[in-house]
């Protein structure tokens, strides 16, 4: 997943830093980090309900951009494991920045990206990906990116094999005087390695409630639904279930 838990304040952290961040000549115009809660139900490995922290940090530099995240995850009602982990770094290169390439403002293209994500879990699972990326300008989102990369899973010792697409979003609804987002993303492994091809469609719908309290934009209230077929890249078969069809509800603090 890249920028696959995609954060709310990218539009108004880049314009509130920017030009600070430009006047004492860094290389870092924008960052933002959030930890987040969720606790769900309806995932199929390894069991039920899983209660997890998600750490997350995104920034913008002179050269490109920048996402992370770790997720410390606890299982509830599974048979063989209490506890896990999974993170990813995503660092990706803009060839607007460094080749001087140029974009309209009111232009489709945004930016045009190299990208590439580090994938590392518990019990040796990752996966290197190299490609990529579209940046778009579509009307009423924040953000809509596209990469596509070759995937390498080199947990199961496979080479530059696969191919992945992940699309990520952000759109910001205003009903009345509340604020809403719709974000997320899709990933999809073609499934040529040793993975089965997997879907992985995982939308969410937050609240700004920290406008309550003076403090707009900070902490979110939401939910998510987790719709991914072939988990993990595990085939679905009769005798085991990994299609997925889960639900989260989600706190979420900007810091």
């Amino acid at each position: 997943m890249i920028f696959g838990k995609p954060l709310t304040l990218t539009t108004c952290i880049l314009v509130g830093t920017t030009n600070l961040a430009a006047e004492d000549n860094s290389p870092l115009l924008w960052m933002d980090n959030s930890a987040t809660l969720l606790v769900g139900t309806g995932f199929e490995v390894p069991g039920d309900d899983i209660t997890t922290l998600t750490l997350e940090h995104v920034s913008g530099w002179t050269w490109g951009d920048l996402f992370a995240f770790v997720d410390l995850q606890d299982y509830h009602d599974s048979a063989t494991q209490d506890t896990s982990w999974y993170g990813e770094f995503s660092p990706r290169l803009s060839l607007g920045n460094l080749a001087g390439l140029k974009f309209s403002d009111d232009g489709l293209v945004r930016d045009i990206l190299i990208s590439t994500t580090w994938e590392r879990g518990k019990n040796g699972v990752e996966a290197l990906l190299i490609g990529g990326a579209v940046d778009l300008n579509l009307p009423g989102f924040s953000f809509f990116k596209v990469n596509a990369y070759a995937r390498k899973d080199t947990g199961l010792g496979a080479g530059f094999e696969d191919m992945q697409w992940t699309f990520a979003w952000s759109k910001p609804i205003k009903v009345g005087n509340e604020a809403f987002v719709v974000d997320g993303f899709i990933d999809y492994v073609v499934g040529w390695g040793p993975q089965a091809s997997t879907i992985h469609f995982v939308p969410q719908l937050k609240w700004d409630i920290g406008a309550k309290w003076g403090r707009p934009g900070k902490v979110w209230l939401g939910t998510e639904i987790d719709i991914w077929k072939n988990q993990f890249g595990i085939k679905d078969t009769p005798d085991f279930n990994t299609d997925q069809v889960a639900i989260n509800a989600i706190l979420k603090v900007h810091f």
